[in-house]
């Protein structure tokens, strides 16, 4: 991959977290913040384009079934032991501030194991899942090319209504699509940066939507629809998220990164943290200070500005820990650099 592409995927890891920020940076839930919400605004594609990047990251260079099982080893480092450890953090984080817990080794396990109170690290939770049965998808990709087909059957089991234990049916789709991807980038049918390539998934995402929309008018009279309703959402998801994939070529020339987007890993991990003291602060301290259309301007204006607080704490914290705690630093953002 060129040094260009490599800091392509930097810029769109970085656009992705400043829009998981605002999804949970959203308090009152006005109109201008639900533009941004996972149910209904652009948030949504976030975490899609999110899975589709870390399939096509994590399939892209592999040339055989040992290839994979070193990349399953090297997610050991790179995201269980990070993930044991900011579970830890927002556990204890939870106790100091005495946010709806008490100490004992059940919610210390319960908080380790299942991030039940660090709850965006169900990603991370998702992604381990599916590097577990990533050979299983390398299999079907590279050994008798059934990838597709993969995403097809998915599909079908969403529309059967088959639950699948654990692994989220949808990130499976859009984690096998990075696969598939990956698998068209090897053959040089698929190029990371191409201000061309914005028209099919465009085309894609209209369609879908009006097919979406369509199928939405019918659902509440004839529920048996609603199976094929979700699935026109996972599609608009996958074409919308390739449209902002390839938009972002019209924006940025990807010379340089700057030293602020370069540790996304630790600014997802930790902008969580910083949100909620904000929203507690702003909750607790600030509403008595003001009358309610005030304050609900100044909720709107810390909203606005919780990225830019999370990224300014996140790249100083980040080069403090880096400079004076290397190792824990290096723990904390499996190895990231």
């Amino acid at each position: 991959m060129t040094i260009k592409n490599k800091h392509k995927i930097t810029y769109i890891h970085f656009i992705l977290s400043i829009l998981i920020i605002l999804i949970h940076s959203i308090n009152n839930n006005t109109r201008f913040e639900k533009f941004f919400s996972i149910e209904a605004g652009i948030g949504q594609f976030a975490v899609p384009l999110f899975f589709i990047i870390s399939g096509f990251l994590f399939f892209y260079n592999a040339k055989n079934i040992q290839d994979i099982k070193n990349k399953v080893i090297k997610r050991f480092y790179t995201l269980l032991i990070p993930y044991l450890i900011w579970n830890l953090i927002y556990y204890f984080f939870h106790l100091i501030l005495e946010i709806d817990t008490t100490f004992s080794i059940t919610t210390l396990l319960d908080a380790i194991l299942n991030y039940s109170y660090n709850p965006v690290f169900w990603y991370i939770y998702q992604l381990l899942l599916l590097t577990i049965i990533s050979p299983i998808i390398f299999y079907l990709s590279k050994i008798i090319k059934l990838d597709v087909v993969l995403i097809i059957s998915l599909a079908v089991i969403i529309i059967l209504n088959i639950n699948i234990p654990y692994i989220n049916e949808d990130a499976i789709i859009y984690y096998s699509f990075g696969c598939y991807l990956s698998r068209l980038y090897k053959e040089n049918r698929f190029s990371i940066i191409d201000k061309n390539k914005i028209v099919i998934p465009l085309l894609l995402s209209i369609i879908i939507y009006l097919l979406n929309r369509y199928i939405h008018k019918f659902i509440f009279s004839d529920v048996s629809l609603l199976p094929y309703y979700t699935l026109t959402v996972i599609y608009l998801r996958i074409a919308v998220a390739m449209t902002i994939f390839y938009l972002c070529d019209f924006l940025f020339n990807y010379k340089k990164v700057p030293k602020f987007m370069e540790n996304t890993f630790f600014l997802y991990a930790i902008h969580y943290m910083i949100v909620r003291f904000i929203i507690l602060l702003t909750n607790n301290y600030l509403v008595s200070y003001f009358d309610n259309k005030t304050f609900t301007i100044i909720q709107i204006l810390i909203f606005m500005l919780s990225p830019i607080i999370c990224v300014i704490i996140s790249h100083h914290l980040s080069i403090f820990l880096n400079n004076k705690l290397p190792k824990f630093y290096s723990i904390l953002t499996g190895n990231r650099k």
